[in-house]
């Protein structure tokens, strides 16, 4: 193979002074970058963590609640259906079943 006829002058290597430049300066470019990213990200994430917190619990299962724990806090009876059959239940504190619950095991 011959050489092309109308360029026969060698290209020399860039200076390697401007290449270590261009590369410095793009490395601290990138790690700006990131770090910018990683700022905004997350401060963005925080303010929306925050406003994701509620205080206040919501009125309908606090109701329920404590409707619950008064249920749970005396005696009385129900009526439940087994078997498509009204059978009567009673109710007990949970602290006196679990005592009742304990004497029958020793």
């Amino acid at each position: 193979m011959s050489a092309p006829a109308g360029n026969t002058e060698q290209l020399d290597d860039p200076e390697m002074g401007a290449t270590w430049f261009y590369s410095f300066v793009g490395i601290i470019f990138f790690v700006a970058f990131c770090l910018a990213v990683s700022v905004l990200f997350f401060g963005v994430q925080r303010d929306f963590t925050d406003e994701r917190i509620v205080d206040e619990r919501p009125v309908l299962s606090t109701n329920l609640r404590n409707e619950q724990k008064g249920l749970l806090g005396q005696y009385g009876t129900y009526t439940e259906q087994v078997d498509d059959k009204p059978v009567d239940r009673i109710r007990i504190p949970i602290d006196r079943a679990m005592d009742l619950m304990s004497k029958k095991g020793e």
